[in-house]
């Protein structure tokens, strides 16, 4: 898939989704700020393992990127427009918006924008077949994916408790609203979001909703933590957890990744609601029977 290294156009990038995008259509970039922040963030160490890390993913390492200058440098606004004048010292400069950020900031659209960049970064590289052929591999798998999940219309809340009192709900604006819609799912939450897809509720704000939760659980966070908090104070009263309606998913993707986030969140995600579903019909079957 990848072209031969000689060949290779060398490229730095600030942003997670370019680069995971640029590695699974085999071309990763040769420089990555916030290298060890995603390695942690998604649970996957070496997760490009050519890339020089440039340092914190908000303040890169100029001079180390200058004393190797690669040909291309793609960062996604709104990050680190501020440093394009000094960026365009060292080399061009690429610009890619997405989710909320895009032209196409309507949630229908986040997934063409996921297409259109990974199409964007193949023809960068001289290499289209590759990415063509990965987005083909990626709606293939998705379609598959919606197709286990026909008889499966519970609403589900992507939640993660922050605290006690506070929560933190996802949806447009993010890779876990996008996968929602791209797999037929219904998100429960409605309101509003912020411009990054999520938003701090209160206890109180989510109670009343009924719907299946998904609890994302932070690799930041204390081991279980997110198992702790359901059990303690006032989250255990929340009617699903009492119902026994949730599960715990590991956080270990992107929250604004490209399509390879979008198909870990979705492997982990499908793989959750057949087994709950397998369950619940086993548990239907026991009370009916009286076993």
């Amino acid at each position: 898939m990848a072209s031969n290294v000689a060949n290779e156009t060398s490229l730095a990038t600030f942003d997670f989704a370019i680069a995971e995008t640029l590695t699974a259509i085999g071309h990763p970039p040769m420089f990555l700020s916030g290298l060890e922040d995603y390695e942690t963030y998604t649970r996957q160490d070496g997760i490009i393992p050519l890339a020089t890390n440039l340092g914190y993913r908000h303040l890169p390492n100029l001079e180390l990127l200058a004393s190797l200058p690669p040909q291309h440098i793609l960062i996604s606004p709104p990050a680190h427009v501020s440093l394009i004048p000094k960026l365009r010292e060292i080399a061009d400069v690429q610009e890619y918006r997405l989710y909320n950020f895009s032209d196409n900031h309507d949630e229908q659209n986040h997934w063409n924008v996921l297409e259109d960049l990974t199409r964007l970064l193949g023809n960068l590289v001289n290499d289209p077949a590759a990415s063509e052929h990965y987005i083909e591999q990626i709606n293939s798998h998705f379609d598959d994916l919606k197709r286990q999940l026909n008889h499966i219309d519970t609403p589900l809340l992507i939640v993660r408790l922050m605290d006690e009192r506070h929560a933190r709900v996802h949806g447009n604006g993010s890779v876990e609203g996008m996968v929602l819609n791209r797999l037929g799912l219904q998100n429960a939450w409605q309101e509003e979001l912020g411009q990054w897809g999520f938003k701090t509720v209160s206890a109180a704000s989510v109670f009343d909703i009924n719907a299946k939760l998904i609890f994302l659980d932070s690799p930041y966070g204390p081991e279980g933590g997110q198992r702790q908090l359901i059990s303690d104070g006032q989250w255990r009263h929340w009617p699903s957890i009492q119902q026994n309606n949730y599960a715990i998913l590991p956080l270990d993707f992107w929250s604004w990744g490209g399509l390879p986030a979008a198909r870990r969140f979705a492997d982990s995600l499908v793989r959750q609601l057949i087994e709950s579903d397998i369950n619940g019909h086993a548990s239907r079957s026991s009370q009916i029977t009286g076993e």
